[in-house]
């Protein structure tokens, strides 16, 4: 049985991935910065183990407790992603890791860098592939999460009873759950290293307009939900006034709000079951929105 380290244990998507990881009975390891949130989260299974740190600025307890694992999940937020990614796993592979699971960004698939989002996971990527002697790479390459819903539509949905955006609204966006994202993550570090080699997986599950979206969240809720086009000026103003975005990432975001990735049709196969859809991730947070 693999022994796993997970960075970006208490967020949204690696939280889930931990949890799947123990309830296969999987030895985990998790650089947290708060334990106290980490076990409210977790609990104290006895295959969990809690190492205190920061992977900014405090890499001291990941040096010392990264020996003797065979997999490293690695999910990181910050405006230094590369330089920190590629410190990570540099020391993982040192310390005999077999395999690096990152989370990318499907953004990387568009034009060399077309936004700050897309460079950083540009730059992450080609330099874990540079690494020298390393052992295996998977990446995985989501798009925009159902949970990017509770970035600002929450709140205009209990107070308007609509959606935003600057697309179309019969235009179909690229979409994905981050219980796929995870799902797909659990599979690729609980089966053997060789089969998943140095994979790439395009993380889009479904396509949806926004009148779509509408309409799901209206069956969900009991109430009806409009979808609303607005100029790409206010759009960004959402974001940096609402979200409390920086301006380089609100920009990067709105100017490729209409840009499509194809539908993966080979996720159901690493999932083991079908996609998960919009319907069934708001019926399972739908108090958040009421």
């Amino acid at each position: 049985m693999s022994k796993v380290y997970v960075i970006g244990a208490t967020g949204g998507i690696g939280s889930k991935v931990v949890k799947e990881l123990l309830e296969k009975n999987v030895q985990v390891t998790a650089l947290v910065r708060n334990s106290s949130k980490a076990e409210q989260l977790f609990g104290q299974p006895a295959n969990l183990t809690l190492v205190k740190g920061d992977y900014e600025k405090d890499l001291d307890g990941y040096k010392s407790t990264i020996a003797g694992h065979d997999r490293l999940f690695l999910l990181v937020h910050s405006r230094y992603m590369p330089a920190i990614k590629l410190n990570l796993a540099t020391i993982a592979y040192a310390a005999g890791v077999q395999q690096v699971v990152q989370v990318s960004s499907a953004s990387v698939c568009g034009p060399w860098r077309a936004s700050f989002i897309a460079s950083q996971h540009y730059d992450s990527e080609v330099g874990l592939l540079g690494i020298p002697n390393r052992g295996k790479y998977v990446t995985l390459r989501p798009n925009q999460f159902f949970s990017n819903h509770l970035f600002s539509d929450d709140k205009t949905i209990r107070a308007k009873n609509v959606i935003y955006g600057s697309a179309d609204p019969d235009l179909g966006l690229h979409w994905v759950s981050p219980n796929d994202i995870a799902k797909v993550a659990v599979t690729v570090m609980t089966e053997p290293v060789e089969k998943h080699d140095d994979c790439v997986y395009d993380l889009t599950s479904v396509k949806y307009t926004g009148n779509e979206r509408a309409a799901i969240i209206s069956k969900v809720l009991g109430k009806e939900i409009k979808y609303v086009q607005i100029p790409v000026e206010q759009r960004y103003k959402i974001f940096t006034d609402v979200v409390h975005m920086p301006h380089f990432v609100a920009i990067g975001l709105v100017s490729v709000e209409d840009f499509v990735s194809p539908v993966n049709k080979a996720l159901p196969i690493l999932l083991g079951r079908p996609v998960e859809g919009l319907d069934a991730w708001f019926e399972a947070n739908k108090e958040k929105f009421l």
